[in-house]
């Protein structure tokens, strides 16, 4: 979706409706996991930009890149302020190498797949997926890849409009992807 304004893929007012309640959800969800702590500023910021991105994956199959490249340096920048407002530096650590894993791991699934099933968006958004799981925990991290895929899974299997004899039903990774990290970061503690 580079290049591409994203309004037009919010365009409907029913999707634009799903995704100011999405967000709102999410939001709220994150203030009463984080309570008002030092990084619930990133964790606001970037449930937002996910969501946002998840809503546009799910309308147009393409996640908008032009939306999440700009979250890097953002999501780190305000997990530098918690790690210093907290006085905790391992999370940050953490965090990053959490993001590099999770992007390097979804990388050899595109690779693998040829870019058929899995985009360097996705990519792009196992970053950030990483990165605020990673703050959390290694055990958020694992259960929130592996759960995000799961809901994938799913989601392949029961939806059954666009399967065809021989094929594998498409549907967008993204929001599957972003769902279970959500889910993870939320049941952590």
């Amino acid at each position: 979706m580079t290049g591409r304004p994203l309004a037009p893929a919010l365009a409907p007012a029913r999707w634009r409706a799903l995704t100011v309640t999405s967000v709102a959800v999410v939001e709220a969800a994150l203030v009463w996991r984080f309570g008002w702590t030092a990084p619930l500023a990133v964790y606001l910021f970037l449930g937002a930009v996910l969501t946002v991105a998840a809503v546009i994956d799910a309308r147009t199959f393409t996640m908008p890149t032009a939306l999440l490249l700009p979250s890097y340096p953002i999501g780190i920048g305000l997990l530098v302020v918690a790690a210093v407002a907290d006085g905790r530096w391992w999370p940050l650590g953490r965090a990053v190498i959490a993001m590099a894993a999770v992007a390097g791991f979804y990388l050899a699934i595109a690779l693998v797949a040829g870019g058929q099933r899995l985009g360097l968006a996705d990519v792009i958004l196992g970053g950030l997926v990483g990165l605020l799981l990673g703050w959390v925990g290694w055990s958020a991290l694992s259960t929130g890849v592996i759960l995000g895929w799961v809901i994938a899974l799913v989601a392949v299997v029961l939806w059954r409009p666009s399967r065809r004899p021989g094929r594998t039903p498409a549907i967008p990774a993204g929001p599957c992807l972003w769902l279970g990290a959500l889910i993870a970061v939320l049941a952590a503690r």
